[in-house]
């Protein structure tokens, strides 16, 4: 069921929804890995919580993206900010009481993810609505955002091969590649256990990614991005207040009081989602709803809901 609210901004466009409906003889996987090459947001309908591994396992493996599959489902838990449910999905971020998420591709240009799916168990709040935005990757926007991403600034001299798949071990840097640049902000810097290697966290310019999916590069709007925007933020709360479906208590609350992210927003871009983003797709999901969509075309975000309204139950599957 989708939400019919004032077009303001970014447009609505439900024509980028394709439905595949499983009416209990499974989900065809080969018409969902169709329509996702033609850059289409799937919303497979009737599939149950039994079903709904095996359907992200054979879209995977058509794709070729099993072991990324698998490899972030063993992730999960790791920082101990989600935890498994079933075989590949995860529990969505925890958030306070009014918070929301801005739309974001899931992870950062080192990751890399391609594929973002979203199952639903339960969603009776008040709100909680999923919203999937198509990033605009021609837009004039992308020279004035930055990444916050790592680099490696080394001393005097070269690593060796074993040094340097240490560094990628430890720190998540693929040297020389992900040396300081010139353009870099610096925001922090780190001794290594590697001698001559200084660990250096910078605002850095986007980097175009490679999608699988649509076997092109492009630019994807990393939370690495999003995260840190100030500016991105309040965009996003505005649509959301625009479109009828950001919840506040009475007397209102300020942007960062229903942000997570709100501690590692440290700059302003000036962003303009108006130029960012070609649509979107606002969705209420119901039991039994299962979201899949190009991670790297595709951000998602979610609106927040009025405390004790209800129960949103959403887990998440990336490869």
């Amino acid at each position: 069921m989708t939400h019919s609210g004032i077009q303001l901004g970014v447009p609505e466009d439900l024509s980028r929804l394709a439905v595949v409906e499983n009416a209990g003889r499974g989900t065809d996987v080969d018409l969902v890995v169709q329509l996702l090459r033609q850059d289409l947001v799937v919303l497979a309908r009737n599939v149950s919580a039994e079903q709904v591994d095996s359907v992200m396992h054979g879209i995977t493996d058509r794709l070729s993206l099993s072991d990324a599959l698998e490899l972030q489902a063993g992730f999960a838990g790791f920082l101990g900010l989600r935890h498994n449910i079933g075989k590949y999905f995860m529990s969505v971020s925890e958030r306070g009481d009014y918070q929301f998420i801005a739309p974001h591709c899931e992870g950062t240009t080192f990751i890399g993810i391609q594929l973002a799916s979203f199952f639903c168990y339960e969603n009776s709040t008040d709100g909680g609505a999923t919203i999937l935005m198509n990033v605009d990757d021609s837009s004039k926007v992308w020279p004035s955002l930055r990444e916050r991403v790592r680099r490696g600034k080394l001393a005097g001299r070269p690593l060796a091969r074993h040094e340097i798949l240490r560094a990628r071990a430890l720190y998540q840097l693929n040297l020389p590649a992900d040396g300081l640049r010139d353009d870099d902000r610096i925001l922090q810097e780190s001794p290594s256990e590697i001698p001559g290697l200084t660990v250096v966290d910078v605002l850095a310019k986007p980097e175009k990614a490679y999608s699988r999916i649509l076997e092109r590069k492009l630019n994807a709007y990393w939370f690495s991005i999003e995260s840190i925007d100030l500016d991105s933020v309040r965009e996003y709360a505005s649509m959301l207040r625009q479109c009828g479906l950001l919840k506040e208590p009475h007397g209102g609350l300020q942007v960062h009081e229903m942000d997570p992210a709100a501690q590692g927003r440290i700059w302003h871009s000036g962003v303009d989602y108006a130029q960012l983003f070609k649509c979107k797709i606002t969705l209420r999901l119901v039991p039994g709803d299962l979201v899949i969509q190009n991670n790297l075309t595709w951000t998602h975000a979610a609106s927040n809901w009025s405390p004790g309204s209800g129960t949103r139950n959403i887990a998440a599957a990336f490869a």
